[in-house]
């Protein structure tokens, strides 16, 4: 020691740049190795320089489930000592293991990266770490005391400066992980780890010696091990040997009194991940929050179908989901809750065996997403069939949404829907941006006029309610576009299984359409939420004269079928430069005797009725051959709105010369009513405004194509139309274009 040092001041920096260097080296060790006390943690350290290779890492796991071991003996009574080894590859690679269902208590559950302090802290015990804490600070003490003494050029006190380096390795490899809350910690997450604790100890008594429990066994901090997990979830609930229910709110006392009467008032049937882990497992144990057993799933299974709605047989393993339809599958989850928004569509991926991306932070979106994943895999279109009891009779604005539900709880009136699967109606799916592009069964129904908002266009959807057929209303916004109408209710289409709808007084017909997943918050033509009105620039409506004698219209139909609304009776467009055309097929008898009358077959287009530079068409489909009035029709219908050029080329081919401006006349003749063919089509009726209703799309029936004979009584009946323009501001925001159909017999 020089002469001018004082006293054990040559000593201190030396102890400083050890204490540093032994506590870098120690730190490196255990973030490399994590080997504690006999117990391993075998997910690699991540170093700094290797954190932006951490997702990778995880994404590359396939199949990878991490469960629960410990080294502790069976005998031990030591408190256990849990780690956590993953398994990767096929799932005959993962050894029989017992699983946990709880709900969370997020102040108290212990995560993946917690899960070793606990193994820390049950390896070397508090009384441990104050008799070294003790011992160290004795020889703290002693080093500054022989720190004032030498002996020739060796300081004293350095064998105790070594000693004290052994000590303080030791005492930094206990404490080097430990916050410095760390005790605090310890006893807020207790509970929790007595939870993870006791669901080990079971397992052990069922013979097992894995377990998976899901707070510690994912690594959240991993947005990719996140969604590998989820996505998985169902399956690593169905493929465990046993699940543990605990309820922490079911009262020991009152499940021994009246365990159907405490049973149901759990918190765990009320959240939305338990219903996946009550389904998925085939052996399901549940027990009180003193972890006495109080039933199993199959034993319990007529009490937990009256509080889950859950079918007995599905809950005894009698069925498989697949034997449900998703409406009632979604019904199970319509009172039940999470604390995330997204977790809504999350923890119903296994429900229906389907796998999505997780974006936390779509809110539900999620859920919005989940069911386009579910209408691309299955031709179960009973995902339809929803009411939102909030809208009846709540304002107008509620008439319309989207056809997909905001989530799972207006399926509550789903709990008996059946279905019946109809693929080869159901195919060409695509959804976009816009809305679901299908094909699908649409009933058109005329009846009851001037009732309940006239006529009515039902999507059906395959599926009964206690055997009675069921629809959904749905209405045109824009061209093949529909929105869902008066969601609040569903519709009543037939009743019993030998219900055919081709045979009913409802007109029944396959077409493709665009069902709208959302609905915009500002329409072009509407200052209010109207998507009817909204989206109209313009309207046409055929309407009969009123100076015209008594005709009644068996057959009516309107070309294109994609602008045409069968609610008003019209064709719209959507928009201010499209130069549009329409078309009307009409069939119908003007009034002679009671036996006799006079049949009318006429053909009428309009062409750029939208802009104001409108003219008209007549025909006589007399004039026609059958085959080339279905020539006529199939090219009409196959031709876009705005393609009026096309449509006017083609009638007036197929006319050749036969056609005539607003002005025609047609020859027919009397005839016995009786001979008449009678058609399947719904017939054609005319409303308190005479205007004209269609029936059904551009396809043969038995009397469309049906011939007056010529060697009856001839006569002439005089048919013009006459084009005016009507204010309805009940369809459109523009004033309507009408034509006036008049007749008038010539004899």
């Amino acid at each position: 020691m020089s002469k001018t040092q004082q006293p054990g001041e040559g000593l201190r920096p030396h102890l400083f740049r050890t204490f540093s260097l032994l506590r870098s080296f120690t730190t490196g060790c255990f973030r490399t190795s994590q080997k504690l006390g006999g117990v391993s943690f075998l997910l690699p350290a991540v170093q700094p320089s290797e954190a932006a290779n951490r997702n990778h890492f995880v994404s590359s796991l396939v199949n990878a489930m991490r469960l629960l071991v410990t080294n502790s003996a069976t005998g031990d009574k030591r408190p256990l000592r849990l780690a956590t080894h993953e398994y990767i590859g096929s799932p005959s690679t993962v050894p029989p293991y017992a699983i946990l269902s709880h709900t969370w208590d997020p102040a108290s559950e212990v995560t993946f990266q917690e899960l070793a302090l606990f193994s820390h802290h049950v390896a070397f015990s508090p009384l441990s770490r104050q008799a070294i804490s003790a011992i160290l600070v004795i020889f703290i003490s002693g080093l500054y005391l022989l720190s004032s003494y030498s002996l020739g050029q060796v300081p004293v006190s350095m064998p105790s400066a070594y000693a004290l380096i052994f000590l303080s390795v030791s005492y930094l490899a206990i404490n080097i992980h430990s916050p410095s809350g760390g005790q605090v910690l310890l006893k807020q997450k207790q509970p929790g780890y007595s939870k993870i604790e006791k669901t080990f100890l079971l397992a052990r008594k069922h013979g097992l010696q894995h377990a998976w429990v899901d707070t510690c066994c994912i690594d959240k901090t991993s947005s990719a091990e996140l969604a590998e997990a989820i996505n998985s979830m169902y399956a690593w609930y169905a493929r465990a040997t046993v699940c543990f229910v605990y309820l922490s709110d079911l009262d020991p006392v009152a499940a021994q009194n009246n365990l159907e009467e405490a049973l149901p008032k759990c918190r765990w049937f009320t959240r939305g991940w338990t219903l996946q882990e009550l389904i998925a497992p085939k052996h399901v144990i549940f027990f009180d929050k003193a972890w006495n057993e109080r039933g199993t799933k199959a034993g319990l299974s007529g009490l937990l179908s009256n509080i889950t709605g859950i079918p007995e047989e599905l809950l005894k393993g009698e069925t498989s989901l697949e034997h449900y339809s998703v409406a009632r599958r979604m019904s199970w989850a319509s009172r039940r809750e999470t604390t995330r928004e997204e977790d809504t569509a999350y923890c119903l991926l296994g429900i229906f065996n389907v796998n999505m991306s997780l974006i936390y932070g779509e809110g539900m979106n999620a859920f919005h997403r989940l069911q386009k994943v579910i209408l691309e895999e299955t031709a179960d279109r009973s995902l339809f069939v929803w009411t939102d009891d909030d809208d009846e009779n709540d304002g107008s604005h509620k008439l319309w949404s989207p056809v997909l539900a905001e989530s799972p709880r207006p399926f509550k009136c789903a709990g008996n829907v059946n279905v019946t699967l109809a693929d080869s109606i159901n195919r060409n799916l695509s959804i976009g941006p816009r809305g679901i592009q299908v094909q699908v069964c649409l009933i058109y129904v005329p009846e009851k006029i001037e009732e309940d908002d006239g006529n009515k266009c039902i999507l059906d959807v395959f599926s009964k309610i206690d055997n009675v057929s069921i629809g959904v209303f749905i209405r045109k916004v824009s061209g093949g576009r529909y929105v869902r109408y008066k969601p609040w209710k569903l519709a009543k289409i037939g009743e019993g299984f030998s219900y055919q709808p081709w045979q009913d007084t409802n007109t029944t017909f396959v077409d493709t359409v665009l069902l709208a997943t959302k609905l915009p918050a500002e329409f072009p033509f509407f200052d209010g939420f109207d998507p009817i009105l909204g989206n109209r620039h313009s309207a046409l409506k055929l309407r009969l004269g009123p100076s015209t004698p008594e005709f009644s219209a068996d057959q009516c139909r309107a070309l294109p079928r994609s602008h045409w609304d069968m609610h008003d009776n019209i064709f719209f467009c959507a928009n201010q430069v499209s130069k549009a055309w329409c078309a009307f097929f009409l069939h119908g008898q003007l009034a002679d005797t009671e036996t006799t009358c006079i049949p009318v077959n006429l053909f009428l287009a309009c062409i750029r009725w939208n802009i104001k530079q409108s003219f008209v068409i007549l025909g006589s489909l007399e004039d026609l051959e059958p085959e080339t009035r279905v020539f006529l029709e199939y090219q009409l219908d196959k031709l876009e709105f705005e393609s009026c050029r096309k449509a006017e080329t083609i009638i007036m081919s197929v006319f050749d010369g036969k056609l005539n401006g607003s002005t025609t006349i047609l020859q027919t003749s009397v005839v016995d009513k009786s001979q008449i063919p009678i058609s399947n089509d719904q017939r054609a009726l005319l409303h308190a405004g005479r205007a004209f209703q269609t029936n059904g799309p551009a396809t043969s029936s038995a009397g469309w194509h049906y011939r007056v004979p010529s060697d009856r009584e001839r006569v002439r009946v005089e048919v013009s139309v006459e084009l005016v323009e009507e204010e309805d501001r009940n369809i459109c925001v523009n004033p309507v274009t009408v034509l006036d159909l008049r007749l008038k017999l010539l004899r």
